[in-house]
C-alpha cells in the first residue's frame, strides 16, 4: 500500500526507456504476424512509430485533461 502513497523515484531519463520497450514489443509481436520475411523491418519501423505516436498523444490528452478539468 506505500507505494502508491510514496511511488519510487525513476528519475528524469526514465521516460525514454519507453523507446526501446516499444520497439522490442513491435520486434516481437510483427516477428510472429508476418507473413514474408522481407517486409519485417518495414512492418516493424510502423508498428513502432504508431505505438509512440499513440502514446504521445495518450500522454498530451490526458495532460490537457489533468490540466484544464481537475
Amino acid at each position: 500500500m506505500s507505494l502508491f502513497l510514496e511511488p519510487v523515484p525513476m528519475g528524469e531519463n526514465a521516460l525514454w526507456l519507453v523507446v526501446p520497450l516499444c520497439a522490442a514489443v513491435g520486434a516481437a509481436y510483427k516477428t510472429i504476424r508476418v507473413h514474408h520475411l522481407r517486409q519485417l523491418p518495414m512492418q516493424i519501423l510502423g508498428l513502432w512509430a504508431y505505438m509512440l505516436v499513440g502514446l504521445v498523444a495518450l500522454g498530451v490528452a490526458l495532460y490537457l485533461l489533468q490540466h484544464y478539468v481537475a
